[in-house]
């Protein structure tokens, strides 16, 4: 169905995530385990833009020169060109198969990263009103889906009942929570002390700083991998890190997934900083309603079933507790 009104085209922004949202809608409902695998003609790329957005696209080169632009001011690639087999002037696109960054990884399975931080923010709210508290004290760890969640708390910032103290090391979560029109009668910002690493855009600094911090609502925090029930990030000096929020933080611990952390076997050359019985509460999207078959990572992720008991299914999230040994729960 075409979009209701006629755009001459996509700003470059809207049209970067609305590739990357043809992607994850093709991933969705093709049969291979790796979005990696996935290249997208331009002449569908320029079709499926046309019956969703009513924008027309006469030249495949000006989208493939306004995606460079996109990269070369972000300075990360985003995207793989192949032209191998294609006839003049048409080729393919891919997803780079090597999304380390912060800045890569902001645009991908963004649709997930939103439902789940919906979801932890709903989370927050819900239990706020239950226990009437007009204030709540909580910790944003690194990586984009809790970019997400300060997103969702800047944007409501003016609307929202509640009173945040907002401790982080992720600096892009930083970054949006003190922009200009944010509401910062409602949002009390802190920050720690430490080295900044370029590619993960998090603050990586040392216990201490985290044992001075108070008593926490939530200690919410992402990862890279989950395999046999260890979690992993991919730099020694984030593994550390990670231990020591894990460690030294006092409050309830939520981690927030998209499911596609979850693998069948560890990361080479890693070293786990925790396990899923470190946390009380995993919060993951909800399965595609779009899909005959799971996906492997979602094959994966059933095998932990019998570790969480379901708090909250929604259509867009769940919120699972976490089982702890010895526990009857």
């Amino acid at each position: 169905m075409k979009a209701p009104y006629s755009r001459h085209r996509l700003r470059q922004k809207e049209l970067v995530m609305n590739i990357f949202f043809l992607f994850e809608k093709e991933y969705e409902r093709s049969q291979v385990e790796s979005i990696w695998e996935i290249e997208l003609p331009i002449e569908r790329i320029k079709k499926e833009l046309e019956e969703l957005y009513s924008v027309s696209y006469r030249s495949s080169t000006w989208i493939y020169t306004q995606l460079r632009r996109y990269e070369e001011d972000l300075g990360v690639q985003l995207f793989a060109k192949d032209s191998r087999g294609c006839g003049k002037g048409s080729f393919r696109l891919s997803i780079c198969d090597r999304m380390l960054t912060f800045y890569q990884k902001q645009h991908l399975y963004v649709s997930d990263k939103i439902k789940v931080a919906n979801g932890m923010y709903d989370k927050i709210i819900n239990e706020a009103r239950a226990r009437q508290a007009a204030a709540v004290r909580l910790f944003l760890g690194a990586g984009t889906t809790l970019f997400h969640l300060s997103e969702i708390f800047a944007r409501r910032s003016w609307q929202d009942p509640l009173r945040y103290s907002i401790y982080t090391h992720n600096l892009g979560a930083l970054k949006r929570l003190l922009e200009p029109a944010v509401n910062s009668a409602n949002l009390e910002v802190f920050t720690l002390r430490g080295r900044v690493d370029p590619a993960t855009f998090a603050v990586l600094g040392e216990a201490a700083e985290l044992r001075a911090l108070p008593p926490l609502d939530y200690i919410i925090m992402g990862t890279s991998y989950v395999a046999d029930g260890r979690l992993y990030v991919e730099s020694v000096q984030e593994t550390e890190m990670m231990k020591a929020i894990l460690r030294q933080l006092s409050g309830e611990k939520v981690l927030i997934l998209t499911k596609h952390e979850f693998s069948d076997q560890p990361p080479p050359g890693l070293q786990s900083y925790g396990r899923l019985e470190d946390y009380d509460f995993v919060l993951v999207p909800s399965g595609s309603l779009h899909r005959q078959e799971a996906k492997k990572y979602e094959r994966i992720f059933e095998q932990y079933q019998g570790q969480f008991h379901p708090e909250i299914i929604h259509w867009n999230y769940a919120i699972l507790r976490v089982k702890k040994a010895g526990s009857a729960q």
